[in-house]
């Protein structure tokens, strides 16, 4: 048992299932599954991770009850039929061969079902769309009837597989949510009306679940401690109802999220929401009942500890801080918290489910999905490694080198490593990014690796160090557009204001409105600025995830920052900038200063410099191109497993 937190990894018995531990890793769907809904070798080695991380309970994600109608994702885990079975029947062995126990979460999209990926018009309790979706066809009572065996039907699966239990997944605005809802159920029939009708679905098949898999094997169910948004939902108080009648007929546990119809970020807490603030909702549920209750959102060790302490919750999950660091519990117990890789709330794990192929990525874990291609093995020869640039590039592949037993020396010109990251962590709500940022200092400093600050590399000391490897990581200068009096002395560059190098008057003109440009008139805007935020594009931040921007224009609102799009710069003066509207109307933005957050160029001329004089040579992060914090350490990574 752990000294530091001894609640926390103290034993727990769930129904008839024993626990080594309270850390549970909540079910979020990956999309390594096939496209026909088969376990596949990613999936299980995704898992294994964890598993070996030593988690005490690994909940599988939402696996699809009856595909016809009910499934959400093109590469969704499918259970209705028993080919199944044997693929998860390995992804279990797969698990438990590592030490922790494995259960899967029971699903059906609902209306959130896609036609076209099912040919089929989704289903609902009635024929109301939520926000963005097609219109659904309301079910049948006997419809309701079969779904409910459905969903016992694949529990038996589940439990022929070897599953150590399953839960049912009455969250997050899918078919069961859907039905108790008071906002989605319009129904007259004993599925509808008051909340005990509305629950009757869930009700049902718990019970009918019980009924085919026995007494003894654990049977849970996920659920709304409320539901938010502009549509009336389920209310707390509904909840602890929902909460009592699931435990009457047969519940073993309830695990307590939240959802919010249309407003996307309650589910998943980005890092503009403070850590643990989920809590609240499982602790009004548990006050309802007498089974064990799982709570969920953005909770560290410590914050988990003082939760079990209080009797507000009995089981942590604990989800995307999986996803980046697998072996966080095993770090956690022995108080090592300053080797656990933090998660830096981007959600970039949900938002990476809907572009390219749809798989879940990372940004500051490279490994997620690639478990198996990724490991860290001793070089077959030590070799003296260079690395230029602090930034989380060059720390990332100082990390692996040294891990690879090379001689690693990492330069950094400034008197700070982090390069972009201690900019990008300045604006109101990115704290977190400091974060990752502690975590790769300290993983430097216990490695061993050395470092040079204020030190500026060129050719000449690079020949003089006689390296076997360079790899530049040297990072990106700001972009200067094309504008008459953009050499003004009221003209400074968002990087000057972010590391308060710069003095802002009380007008600031922001000239771009991608994520730097919009985080720099939010920091203005916190210190009294008043902001006008412009760009020649029509939409601002439209590289920032959904749930992130969501957050992030709302606040820029609610701050008073003024947004111009559309617009032509014409010349920058004494008073302002001279900037021509989608209209054909030239007028002035006054302003005492203005903030260039324009975009960022590569810097290559050190490459050039020294190519073909060193024996590798190597360019990662923004010194290929200007990208994102993701492509900084995963070309780190991958780079340092090649030297």
């Amino acid at each position: 048992m752990s000294s530091r937190f001894p609640q926390l990894f103290k034993p727990f018995r769930l129904g008839q299932l024993e626990l080594k531990n309270r850390i549970v890793m909540p079910p979020m769907v990956t999309n390594y599954g096939s496209e026909d809904g088969f376990v596949t070798e990613k999936l299980k080695h995704y898992y294994a991770a964890r598993a070996r991380g030593g988690v005490g309970l690994i909940i599988v994600e939402a696996t699809c009850v009856e595909s016809r109608e009910g499934k959400g994702l093109m590469r969704q885990l499918l259970i209705d039929d028993d080919r199944f079975v044997p693929g998860l029947r390995d992804l279990v062995d797969a698990v438990k061969q590592k030490g922790a126990k494995i259960a899967i979460q029971l699903h059906h999209a609902g209306s959130e079902g896609k036609q076209s990926l099912t040919g089929i018009q989704p289903v609902a309790p009635s024929p109301i769309p939520k926000p963005g979706n097609e219109m659904p066809r309301e079910l049948t009572t006997e419809e309701v009837n079969e779904l409910v065996l459905s969903f016992a039907t694949a529990a038996q699966r589940a439990q022929s597989a070897g599953f150590d239990g399953v839960e049912i997944h009455g969250a997050h605005g899918y078919l069961i949510a859907q039905f108790l809802s008071s906002f989605f159920n319009e129904r007259r029939d004993f599925y509808g009306g008051e909340i005990e009708g509305r629950a009757r679905f869930l009700t049902e098949i718990i019970k009918t679940t019980r009924e085919l898999v026995g007494k003894e094997y654990p049977v849970w169910c996920r659920m709304n401690g409320r539901e938010f948004g502009p549509e009336a939902g389920l209310t707390a108080e509904e909840a602890q109802q929902v909460a009592r009648m699931a435990q009457y007929v047969g519940a073993d546990a309830i695990h307590v999220s939240v959802f919010a119809y249309g407003v996307s970020a309650h589910t998943a807490p980005p890092m503009a929401q403070p850590h643990g603030n989920l809590v609240r909702f499982a602790e009004t549920v548990k006050r309802a009942v007498t089974v064990p209750v799982i709570t969920v959102g953005r909770i560290d060790p410590e914050i988990a500890e003082k939760v079990i302490r209080e009797e507000r919750a009995d089981l942590i999950a604990i989800g995307r801080a999986l996803i980046v660091d697998p072996e966080l519990p095993n770090k956690a117990a022995p108080g090592k918290l300053h080797e656990i890789r933090p998660c830096i709330g981007c959600q970039t794990c949900l938002d990476s489910l809907n572009v390219g192929q749809g798989l879940m990525r990372c940004v500051v874990n490279p490994t997620v999905g690639r478990e198996d291609e990724s490991v860290i093995h001793r070089a077959d020869t030590p070799k003296k490694v260079m690395i230029i640039g602090g930034g989380p590039a060059g720390m990332e592949a100082a990390r692996v080198s040294a891990l690879r037993g090379h001689d690693v020396s990492l330069y950094e010109r400034g008197q700070r490593l982090g390069g972009q990251l201690l900019l990008a962590s300045t604006p109101p709500h990115k704290e977190s990014l400091e974060t990752f940022t502690d975590y790769q200092r300290s993983q430097l400093s216990e490695l061993g690796i050395r470092v040079e600050m204020g030190q500026e590399v060129g050719a000449a000391f690079i020949e003089d160090a006689k390296p076997d490897v360079v790899i530049l990581a040297i990072g990106v200068k700001p972009f200067i557009p094309q504008i008459p009096g953009i050499d003004r002395s009221n003209v400074i560059t968002a990087d000057d204001v972010l590391a308060d190098k710069a003095a802002v008057g009380d007008r600031a003109a922001v000239i771009g409105a991608e994520l730097v440009g919009c985080e720099t008139a939010e920091f203005l805007a916190d210190k009294g600025k008043g902001v006008t935020l412009m760009r020649r594009g029509e939409e601002v931040a439209t590289k920032v995830n959904p749930r992130s921007r969501e957050h992030l224009l709302a606040r820029l609102s609610a701050k008073g920052v003024t947004l111009l799009t559309g617009v032509r710069y014409q010349e920058i003066t004494d008073q302002g900038v001279i900037i021509t509207t989608q209209k054909g109307r030239t007028h002035t933005v006054e302003a005492d200063t203005i903030v260039l957050a324009a975009g960022s160029l590569t810097d290559s001329e050190l490459y050039e410099s020294i190519e073909g004089k060193v024996p590798e040579i190597y360019r990662i992060g923004d010194c290929v191109e200007p990208r994102d914090i993701m492509s900084a350490v995963t070309e780190g990574y991958f780079t340092a497993l090649k030297v």
